[in-house]
């Protein structure tokens, strides 16, 4: 060695990379809501369906709220109409729908639509039942019956912003997405209940107009809330449950188009 040259510094030691207990958390909250491995998403599916599969609550918030916007076509009254979705039950159902879709579960997919048909015909009897007690008293200006059988573009707009916030809310939160839902609500069961309303009065342009609003507007939110899901890193795992998933997709777009 030269003594004329320096002599060389030796390289400090890396010091750890230190790390937060917020980082670790958020990590941690990316991992569980974002699985990257077949175990992890098998274990968070199985968790989502516990919490979206439906309960007695659902048929008894159907039919106080079927009843309440029900009266508010008979009234048009539309802010018994907005108490009506207040009181309407969580759609975590459809949610579990758009999972069963999504893993090609037939099962659950049974499972929750004939929940949600039981829901729907609640609702749709609560506005029949109105229609009917209608009949005595008419001629009467049913305003909110005509606007909520029509088709919108903002009605639209609102329910595609419900489908995607009330599918990242129910995956990324424990906490129950009320107000997602009832916006979510507000887009689907206000058309069925007017078509209800609409056959049991008599009243044309009401009845079946609203029922087919009803339709697009489920395949719609349905729609949107299953490429959330994709997004969300939710896919088929199985190549039966890509067959499910590819024929919902052309039944969807069907009924939309």
């Amino acid at each position: 060695m030269n003594p004329s040259e320096p002599a060389s510094q030796p390289y400090p030691e890396q010091a750890p990379e230190f790390v937060s207990a917020r980082a670790r958390r958020r990590r941690a909250q990316r991992r569980a809501y974002f699985p990257t491995d077949e175990q992890e998403r098998a274990a968070l599916f199985s968790h989502l369906v516990r919490r979206a599969f439906p309960s007695y609550e659902l048929f008894a918030f159907s039919l106080v709220a079927g009843a309440i916007l029900g009266l508010g076509y008979l009234f048009n009254a539309q802010a018994l109409l907005i108490f009506g979705i207040l009181v309407a039950p969580l759609l975590t159902p459809w949610i579990g729908t758009t999972l069963s879709i999504v893993a090609g579960a037939p099962r659950l997919f049974a499972q929750t639509v004939t929940a949600l048909f039981v829901s729907s015909l609640i609702i749709f009897v609560g506005g029949l039942l109105a229609g009917f007690a209608s009949r005595p008293f008419q001629p009467l200006t049913f305003n909110e019956a005509f606007i909520h059988s029509r088709l919108w573009w903002y009605d639209l707009v609102a329910l595609t912003i419900g489908a995607v916030l009330i599918t990242i809310s129910f995956v990324r939160s424990e906490d129950r997405p009320h107000l997602p839902s009832a916006l979510l609500a507000y887009e689907i069961f206000l058309p069925l209940c007017a078509a209800g309303f609409g056959l049991g009065s008599g009243v044309g342009e009401i009845w079946p107009q609203g029922l087919l609003v009803f339709l697009v507007h489920l395949a719609w939110g349905t729609f949107f809330g299953l490429i959330t899901l994709f997004f969300l890193r939710f896919y088929p795992t199985s190549l039966g449950g890509l067959v499910f998933t590819g024929l919902t997709f052309i039944g969807l777009i069907a009924v939309v188009t």
